[in-house]
């Protein structure tokens, strides 16, 4: 997955009980025991690395790290990044080689004896977090702009992408006039769905892009919610001019919650 880094700007936090009755707070589900004492402070919380690499872990099936943790690894991994062991290979190229190493390993016992469903989640449970996302990403189907969330159909574009699954799947983007990155929100499904195997609507994890796709399409979950998801998705929405031209919305804002 890559470096990971710390919040890219410091935040003024807000814990529970505090800031007063009446008081709005928001929460935010990759900002676990976080409550954040403004909307602009969560919306600087979307733009930092740690919402992202909580997204990350996400779309692997992992629950999202406390800021503590998370700064605790950023850390380590900045710390141990420019070190070059007595080759002159650094550690970096020296854990990516090791990496590659074991993953041709893998595949070539799995061509001998491709694993069962049950074999596959043991195996999971085997590598460490970092190894399991490094191998989700590793053995992701291809995938782009084109690919059809919920089969294997490919689209010419984007817009012909959306098409096609609003005609065969009944998919649809909610409130598509207040995004503001339609292909940085695509591109986030469909790493859900092609790295992750993970389901847009239960959320649960299966072992192969097949799995995932036929069980969504079989319980009718070809589509995102955005209303109490809007830690995952407000990234790439205009929430504030939702808000604005929204009464429900604005219901939604008044309950002090911003809900994941």
């Amino acid at each position: 997955m890559g470096s990971i880094r710390g919040p890219s700007m410091p935040m003024s936090l807000v814990q529970p009980g505090e800031g007063g009755a009446g008081a709005r707070t928001f929460t935010c589900y990759t900002a676990p025991g976080v409550v954040f004492a403004s909307e602009e402070e969560m919306k600087e919380h979307y733009r930092s690395d740690w919402h992202r690499y909580n997204l990350k872990r996400k779309v692997a099936g992992l629950a999202p790290l406390p800021l503590a943790v998370y700064e605790e690894r950023a850390a380590r991994e900045a710390a141990a990044a420019p070190v070059l062991a007595t080759d002159g290979v650094s550690r970096a190229t020296q854990r990516r080689l090791k990496r590659e190493a074991k993953q041709e390993a893998k595949a070539a016992a799995a061509a001998a004896n491709p694993r069962s469903k049950a074999a596959h989640y043991q195996a999971a449970k085997d590598l460490s977090e970092h190894e399991y996302i490094e191998k989700k990403l590793s053995e992701a189907e291809p995938y782009d702009e084109g690919s059809d969330l919920f089969s294997r159909h490919h689209s010419e574009s984007l817009e012909a992408n959306l098409a096609y699954m609003a005609k065969t799947h009944g998919f649809y983007i909610p409130y598509i006039e207040y995004v503001t990155d339609l292909r940085g929100l695509l591109g986030y499904l469909l790493e859900m769905v092609y790295v992750g195997n993970v389901a847009l609507i239960s959320g649960k994890q299966h072992h192969s892009l097949e799995a995932v796709q036929a069980h969504m399409r079989d319980r009718h979950e070809c589509r995102i919610e955005l209303e109490g998801h809007e830690d995952e998705y407000g990234a790439w929405y205009d929430l504030e001019a939702l808000a604005a031209k929204s009464p429900l919305w604005t219901h939604f804002r008044d309950r002090n919650v911003i809900f994941g």
